[in-house]
């Protein structure tokens, strides 16, 4: 029992302060403020003290008054920037003075020696620094956050009893702030000793307490897996159960019953097991879990039909299954008892498995025996595809063309018909028929939600062949027909085109026009660079990064009282009781004092969440204001955000307050010498590290990349090996300064290839620089044309939102 509680516990994310938080071709961007990124807190292996990337501790000034205040700002400046070793050494280097410091000053510095010791994973010497703090200073008001540090320190080195007593004095010390957050921490602890009872009671302890919806649904998860290796199979149950009763995802729900359904199978209670078994497949069809379901039914004896089975089957993926169990149903059932979906399931099964003709065989069954069916349209599209996929893209225009001339009232089959038709014509080189078809698609069916984009298509198409009327005519077309990006993107090259006819009135129209029609987007800032005459990316002469913030905010708070109809007396920075009061705030704060980044993000995120949806513009400003003051930068961004897309007005017509806590340049004392080292411009790389992480140092995403710039680890290892890096770690990007020196080398690297070109340099950085490579290319050095000639919809986003980005921040901190 205790190997397999210690083994359990190895998975447990909470110890050792090692926690994880689960956390457009031409078309409108989504809102970039708030990253679907994924958040982790891990405290690295003890190593060998990494290379600065910016200079050492500054000389000691002769005179002695100043210089322990000196020090300790010096070593909270490496610490906010990722040289624990070196904050540790000034922190130390503060306690040498003894009593020659203010008693207060001492105490805190061996605080925060035991912070940045632990965070570098030196868990003894942060055990013994927070030990000197509790035993020095036991008036302290850091007292009770030195014995949660102390205790995690111990959990790191596996001093159970220790970490136990250490927490269990915190929870007397501060009950009631972060409850739930300590008892997982004792329990964790307890499972190690082979304390059952007590760790479960404990976990229990944990769920009760208040935390946010996310960490909740982690523990009581983790929970129902310590019941299951305990064989208390019902307790298990019960927490899925309970998952169930909150939980909206449909995907994760259906994982969540499955689990039960193992649980209860692994009780012997089969029964039980079948009835969740067919829940997940009768209420999450369209997931891959109701497959794996259905199969258990199988083999339990509670089979389902041939239909059943062979739609699950397909969601899955397993198409031969799905062919199996579609014919076994068309064998023992009339026309009438087949509905249309199954033809087209089975069609598709069989071109998934390379059967193109037993493909269309099933489609056309469609289309003879359903002529009114919904999926009439559908079956006559995928008959052009099959032969598209099978390598015969003149017999898949013909079969495209044929559906638009014989069926023209199946307005929503026929338009997209047009549209295959007219892009393959395309990519076959044939121009003259491409921008034909894709002009009928328009005539035909201006409505249509492919129309616009083909358009755009017939444009580029005309703008390559250099007929610039045909070009400005389509995009004219295009901006009577949308708005938003669309309609900026139109307005933008319609600017160009008459720019390039000599004609500056008519393209400073233009050019004011797209940025009205999408203030905050790419194609507006393209066209602000057009009416300056500057060229992408041009660096302002000067930059300035400090600001009268007192004066400025008061400029703010007028704006906000004029625009959201404020009547709060006083300040209006200030947290508000509400929020000073709101659990997750309370939570949170009490989570960031202790290095619990992690676990505070997720609280943070929940109380962002639901002033949003509330509409409490107020609030977002004070939380945007406040967590800035607390390094949360990537929640700071995202309440500022919520302000102005509340107010309605683009980022440079907000004050510039605000504003900047929108695209603020953190991290600047550490990037302006990494980008002076390789003269590369500081606001790109601000743009950059905002689109990446949206400044999360501990960001990290599905295919490893990390950090503020998110480096993938291949790049990282051969970056580490150009920079010669000692002892390098894939998770040593996790701290600010080697992300920006690893992130600034990379695009430096690209910039470099190609000769300045930072359009091209960050399609590379994103794509790879052989794609990017191939665009330039076809470009021929227009970036405008660079951008309709990248492949990668998310690459094309990517870069556009950096430009953006990049505009945002020259207009903001660029001199005049």
């Amino acid at each position: 029992m205790t190997r397999t509680l210690l083994v359990l516990l190895a998975l447990c994310p909470a110890l050792v302060a090692c926690n994880m938080g689960a956390a457009q071709q031409n078309s409108p961007l989504p809102s970039p403020d708030a990253n679907n990124i994924i958040y982790i807190t891990a405290t690295p292996p003890p190593a060998t003290a990494l290379p600065s990337a910016s200079p050492s501790p500054s000389p000691i000034p002769p005179s002695p008054s100043p210089f322990p205040a000196q020090l300790q700002q010096q070593a909270e400046q490496f610490a906010e920037n990722g040289y624990w070793e070196e904050a540790a050494t000034l922190y130390r280097r503060l306690l040498q003075f003894g009593t020659g410091i203010a008693a207060q000053d001492r105490a805190f510095a061996a605080f925060r020696l035991g912070q940045v010791t632990l965070r570098a994973g030196f868990f003894q010497q942060a055990a013994d620094a927070l030990t000197l703090h509790i035993v020095e200073f036991p008036q302290s008001t850091r007292l009770a956050q030195a014995h949660f540090l102390r205790g995690d320190a111990f959990l790191g080195i596996s001093q159970w009893d220790a970490a136990i007593a250490d927490l269990q004095r915190y929870l007397l010390l501060r009950p009631g702030l972060m409850d739930s957050y300590v008892y997982e921490r004792i329990a964790d602890a307890q499972l190690a000793l082979g304390q059952a009872d007590a760790a479960l009671a404990n976990y229990e302890r944990a769920i009760q307490a208040r935390r946010s919806l996310v960490p909740l649904l982690i523990l009581r998860e983790k929970l129902a897996q310590i019941y299951i290796n305990l064989e208390r199979y019902q307790d298990a149950i019960a927490q899925y159960d309970a998952i169930l009763a909150v939980a909206r995802n449909a995907p994760y729900r259906a994982n969540i019953a499955y689990s039960a359904a193992q649980t209860a199978l692994a009780a012997d209670d089969s029964a039980a097991a079948s009835q969740r078994l067919r829940t997940i497949f009768e209420q999450y069809p369209s997931t891959a879990t109701a497959w794996k379901a259905l199969e258990q039914l199988n083999e339990v004896g509670s089979p389902y039909s041939g239909l059943q089975r062979g739609k699950a089957a397909y969601t899955a993926g397993d198409y031969q299954a799905a062919i199996d169990a579609f014919n076994e149903f068309t064998s023992s059932n009339g026309l009438d008892a087949i509905p249309a979906e199954l033809f087209l399931l089975l069609g598709r099964a069989y071109r998934q498995i390379g059967n193109s003709a037993a493909a269309t065989i099933a489609f056309q069954a469609i289309i003879d025996q359903y002529p009114t069916d919904p999926l009439f349209g559908d079956a006559l599209l995928e008959r052009g595809r099959t032969r598209f996929l099978a390598g015969d893209s003149p017999g898949a225009i013909e079969a495209y063309l044929a559906i638009a001339d014989t069926y023209p009232t199946f307005e929503q089959a026929a338009g997209e018909a047009l549209w295959r038709a007219a892009y393959l014509y395309g990519t076959n080189g044939e121009t003259m028929r491409s921008r034909e078809v894709f002009m009928r698609l328009a005539d035909t069916y201006p409505q249509h939600e492919l129309t616009t984009n083909g358009l755009f298509n017939a444009a580029s198409a005309a703008l390559r062949q250099e007929e610039w009327a045909v070009a400005e005519n389509i995009y004219a077309r295009i901006a009577s027909l949308s708005q938003g990006e669309y309609q900026a993107a139109a307005y933008l090259w319609m600017g160009r085109i008459a720019q390039r006819n000599s004609d500056q009135a008519r393209a400073d129209e233009a050019f004011s026009l797209a940025v009205a029609a999408a203030p905050d987007s790419y194609f507006a800032a393209r066209a602000g660079d057009f009416q300056r005459n500057i060229p992408p990316f041009q660096a302002p002469s000067t930059m300035r990064f400090s600001f009268d913030d007192t004066s400025e905010r008061a400029a703010t708070e007028q704006w906000l009282r004029a625009t959201f109809a404020i009547e709060t007396p006083g300040a209006l920075r200030p947290l508000s009781p509400q929020l000073q009061q709101d659990p997750r705030m309370i939570r949170s704060q009490e989570l960031l004092a202790v290095g619990a980044y992690t676990e505070a993000a997720n609280e943070l995120d929940d109380l962002l969440d639901s002033l949003r949806a509330n509409g409490d513009a107020l609030g977002s400003y004070q939380l945007a204001v406040h967590l800035r003051e607390l390094g949360m930068v990537r929640e700071s961004v995202i309440a500022a955000a919520d302000v102005i897309i509340a107010a309605g007005v683009g980022t440079l017509d907000a004050p510039t307050y605000l504003a900047r806590l929108r695209f603020p340049a953190a991290y600047i004392d550490i990037i302006q010498p990494a980008t002076a080292a390789r003269a590369v411009d500081p606001l790109l790389v601000l743009a950059l590290i905002r689109q990446e992480s949206l400044f999360n140092t501990n960001a990290t995403a599905a295919a490893g990349e990390v950090g503020l710039m998110q480096v993938i680890p291949s790049t990282g290892k051969y970056i580490a090996e150009e920079l010669q890096w000692p002892n390098y770690q894939h998770s040593d990007l996790f701290r600010p300064y080697v992300g920006i020196a690893f992130g600034t080398f990379y695009i430096d690297e690209q910039l470099d290839l190609f000769d300045q070109n930072a359009i091209a340099a960050l399609a590379a950085y994103n794509a790879g620089p052989g794609r990017a490579l191939d665009w330039h290319a076809l470009a021929g050095g227009d970036p405008d044309l660079f951008m309709t000639a990248i492949t990668i919809e998310s690459t094309r986003g990517y870069v556009q939102y950096i430009y953006r980005n990049y505009n945002i921040y020259r207009a903001l901190y660029g001199g005049q």
